[in-house]
């Protein structure tokens, strides 16, 4: 790409961080090379980096790269940029689809440590030959990591030689100088870990008062009051302590998942039912099996609860903290109702950061009075604001876009997964080798789970309701005060799609910023 341009091109940053070790790259180093790039080629980059963290799953990350393929589409953008062309799709077929469609949009996607030129033909074979080899590396690094794994379960150890919360390793254990991540073998342990003085106690004393009736929650305060630590030396939420318990390593267990129950679950529930292998593990447990087998029946108890649906508060579920974390990072945590007697007696609703108690946020509060004050505030500047019209008219291009679009998509998606259902009846007839089954497949399968995204972001876009008139919000504003809480809430939320609770310094009220739905988007990007 050639270092001055005609005019300014608009890019949108797309950040994935792989799983793989050895393609591991920080987020932070990967905006950094798209931003420098970007500042040697005239090239503005609009609104925060679309980030896949490997945090939220397979098709989280497949709606995310459908979304930024329909903002060019849309106009927002004209280039993508990634840190590898790799970045672009979980495998070879996957990024050639979402290259495609890229392009199809009217977009190009720029890799700014591989940057040659697309546009040629020796171009694109360099950039297809680079998959290629990304898409075979990435098959013997699984195929590796997954021996290693076994062999350690038959071995009984877990998946790595990593300390687990309530153990750490041998007093004669010593990490390698070269890779200090990682450990040299060890004669005296031979790789098991061992209980931990202070922690192993304490992850004992969890599950028997976890089994006697006590929150988690309540369990997880009382261990912050005490000192207790994660292994990287911070406050342990709640969720952690399940998390830790749910493992049944203290239990002198190891787990792992088959291929049914991982296509099933996934990475995101860690609950011991969720797993169908379990083997006794050569370390020393903490607790005995008995106490195990109690902590899962209360463990799977929880399930089938059902919560009032109604809204308690006008702005239940809206207020976000935005302090600073015990991590560093910014907490985003919804607030908790909450109460504060008064000297005169009764007491004031406040919302207050869940972290607070547990010491792992600074936190906010804010009072229920504030909050619907600012609300109320919010509702009457809108019903005199002269903006609204032109929010309107871009939200409705949006959704008549969507509207126009989603039977094409629709008639795209039956016609691809009339091929597959075509192309298994060849098979099975002995019509197609297995071989160029499995290579059609392949591709068939990527084609539809584009598609199937983009039409998951097109009926979002197209469900999405007009910007209320100025007339509009000031009808609301003169029927709050009127309205049952639950009432507020429900009406909020078709307007509201967040309250961010800004810490402040010393003794000043924290601010408060009221997030439209409508701009819910630019907001997350």
């Amino acid at each position: 790409m050639s270092a001055t341009h005609a005019r300014t091109l608009r890019a949108i940053v797309y950040i994935r961080v792989s799983t793989e070790k050895e393609e591991m790259q920080s987020p932070e180093q990967q905006l950094f090379s798209c931003s420098e790039y970007a500042a040697k080629n005239n090239i503005t980059i609009i609104g925060k980096p679309v980030e896949d963290l490997n945090l939220t799953g397979r098709e989280s990350a497949k709606r995310q790269i459908a979304s930024v393929i329909e903002r060019v589409r849309a106009g927002e953008a004209d280039v993508v940029l990634v840190w590898k062309w790799s970045r672009f799709g979980r495998n070879n077929y996957e990024s050639q689809v979402n290259l495609r469609e890229l392009e199809k949009a009217g977009g190009r996607l720029v890799a700014v440590t591989e940057d040659f030129d697309t546009t040629t033909y020796h171009g694109r074979f360099s950039r297809d030959n680079m998959l290629l080899v990304a898409d075979l590396q990435s098959g013997i690094i699984g195929a590796t990591w997954q021996e290693a794994h076994e062999r350690r379960h038959r071995k009984g150890l877990p998946h790595t030689g990593q300390a687990r919360f309530g153990y750490q390793r041998c007093p004669d254990c010593r990490r390698k100088e070269d890779a200090p991540q990682e450990y040299l073998s060890c004669d005296t342990c031979k790789g098991v870990l061992v209980v931990d003085p202070a922690r192993g106690p304490a992850l004992a004393e969890a599950y028997e008062r976890f089994t006697d009736g006590e929150s988690v929650a309540g369990i997880a305060a009382d261990m912050a009051e005490r000192g207790i630590r994660s292994l990287s030396g911070t406050v342990m939420k709640a969720t952690q302590w399940q998390v830790v318990m749910d493992s049944g390593f203290g239990a002198g267990l190891i787990r792992w998942r088959g291929p049914e129950y991982r296509a099933k679950h996934g990475r995101q529930s860690k609950k011991p039912s969720t797993y169908d292998n379990w083997a006794a593990g050569k370390h020393k447990p903490v607790i005995n099996m008995a106490t195990w087998e109690r902590y899962k029946r209360r463990r799977e108890a929880s399930k089938g609860i059902s919560w009032p649906t109604s809204a308690k508060y006008s702005c239940s579920g809206l207020l976000r903290c935005q302090a600073q974390n015990a991590a560093g990072n910014l907490c985003d945590r919804r607030l908790v109702a909450s109460a504060v007697l008064r000297s005169g007696g009764g007491d004031t609703k406040i919302f207050r950061c869940p972290d607070i108690s547990v010491k792992a946020c600074k936190g906010v509060t804010v009072t229920l009075r504030r909050a619907e004050d600012a609300i109320l505030a919010w509702l009457l500047e809108r019903s005199r604001g002269q903006d609204m019209g032109v929010m309107a008219m871009k939200r409705a291009a949006r959704r008549a876009r969507a509207v126009s679009d989603i039977p094409s998509v629709e008639r795209e998606l039956t016609g691809k997964r009339t091929e597959g259902a075509r192309l298994l009846d060849l098979y099975l007839k002995a019509l197609v080798s297995e071989e160029d089954f499995r290579n059609k497949k392949e591709e068939l399968d990527a084609e539809v789970s584009h598609l199937e995204s983009r039409l998951e972001v097109l009926r979002l876009d197209s469900g999405e309701g007009v910007i209320p008139s100025a007339e509009d919000f000031a009808t609301l504003a003169d029927l709050w005060p009127r309205m049952q809480p639950a009432k507020q809430r429900a009406a909020l939320g078709k307007v509201v799609g967040r309250i961010n609770i800004v810490k402040t310094p010393g003794k000043q009220y924290n601010k408060i910023e009221i997030i439209p739905v409508w701009e819910m988007d630019q907001a997350a990007s």
